[in-house]
């Protein structure tokens, strides 16, 4: 479903656009209750209190890697998924020091200790943001029990900002035992990418014509701007509405010499994709509340019940990261 910007901008007032969130990408999902593949290690284990999940990992296997291809134009990619810490976990001299270690693409994002109980943490390694969440607290929940060993479950995020085609994701163990006294496992995982969204600023001025005074009977023009410095916008999802003060009548005629009321610039380089503005573009509204209803025809070409225009351009935005998009829109009026 594509994403739809409105702008509803009011006499020489400048605004930012809302912008409606782009729709994500679920790259992974698995709850791993089923078969298993794509790790370097897909081993999973069993418990009626977890159910079945991925692991267990303990000093051997410690670790295991998957690689995920990140769809183009993605700004971070969101990294889900619960993490099982099983029982003896250390942070001391005399048993040593076990650690949780995550790894992006090769470059370890955390080393963290897992005393029991461990609260919420956060942090950011570079481009990476992380965090992790308690689910459970100190608790006997699985595998060794009886031996006053406690276990507690953790919801961790990480973000992972302007990714590459490819991401490789590393879960470490860094324990110095096995699973019958140490362990831990991952569940409930998924891996979803996030376009780059759009950067629109939008302006409006008005000015009147070359060799007149504002008053009545003369005529001023409106220039709507909108620029954008981000991600791209579908076709047919920008969409800006304007409400028409009552001082002033919408001249609806021919303004471009091709017949048409608005006239269109494009101030990009590269062209911005957009294209306006026929009257397939162009569209009226004689409300007098707001929401305005369209669909209104103007009987002529200074109709004063018409009190919105809304343009819908053709065409999609580009990609303006590195070359920002400009466009300006054209429309008169005359004083009342």
């Amino acid at each position: 479903m594509k994403s739809r910007i409105y702008i509803f901008l009011a006499c020489l007032l400048t605004v930012f656009s809302p912008i409606a969130l782009s729709q994500s990408t679920i790259i992974y999902q698995d709850d791993f209750e089923g078969a298993v593949t794509g790790w370097s290690i897909n081993n999973t284990d069993f418990d009626p209190d977890v159910t079945r999940f991925l692991g267990r990992f303990d000093n051997n296997p410690q670790t295991t890697t998957r690689t995920f291809n990140i769809p183009a134009g993605t700004d971070n990619v969101v990294i889900a998924f619960d993490f099982y810490r099983f029982d003896s976990w250390d942070n001391n001299n005399q048993f040593g020091f076990d650690r949780f270690q995550v790894e992006i693409d090769g470059a370890q994002i955390f080393s963290l200790p897992f005393p029991n109980p461990q609260a919420a943490r956060s942090g950011t390694s570079g481009t990476v943001e992380w965090s992790h969440t308690p689910l459970t607290p100190r608790v006997e929940l699985a595998f060794n029990t009886g031996q006053f060993w406690f276990d507690q479950l953790h919801r961790f995020e990480i973000i992972v900002t302007n990714p590459g085609a490819t991401l490789q994701l590393t879960l470490r163990t860094a324990i110095n035992q096995g699973g019958n006294d140490e362990s831990g496992g991952y569940d409930n995982m998924t891996v979803t990418a996030f376009p780059l969204l759009p950067q629109l600023v939008t302006s409006k001025t008005v000015d009147t014509l070359a060799g007149l005074h504002a008053i009545p009977g003369n005529s001023v023009e409106y220039t709507v701007n909108i620029g954008n410095s981000g991600g791209p916008v579908d076709a047919g999802s920008l969409i800006f509405t304007d409400v028409l003060p009552e001082t002033i009548t919408l001249f609806t005629g021919d303004l471009d010499g091709a017949g048409n009321p608005v006239i269109f610039e494009d101030n990009s380089a590269p062209p911005s994709g957009l294209t306006c503005c026929t009257a397939a573009n162009i569209d009226y509204s004689d409300s007098v509340t707001s929401p305005p209803v369209f669909g209104y025809v103007p009987t002529s070409d200074y109709d004063e019940a018409v009190r919105y225009i809304r343009i819908i351009p053709d065409g999609a935005v580009r990609d303006s990261q590195s070359d920002p998009v400009s466009v300006n829109f054209k429309f008169q009026a005359q004083i009342k």
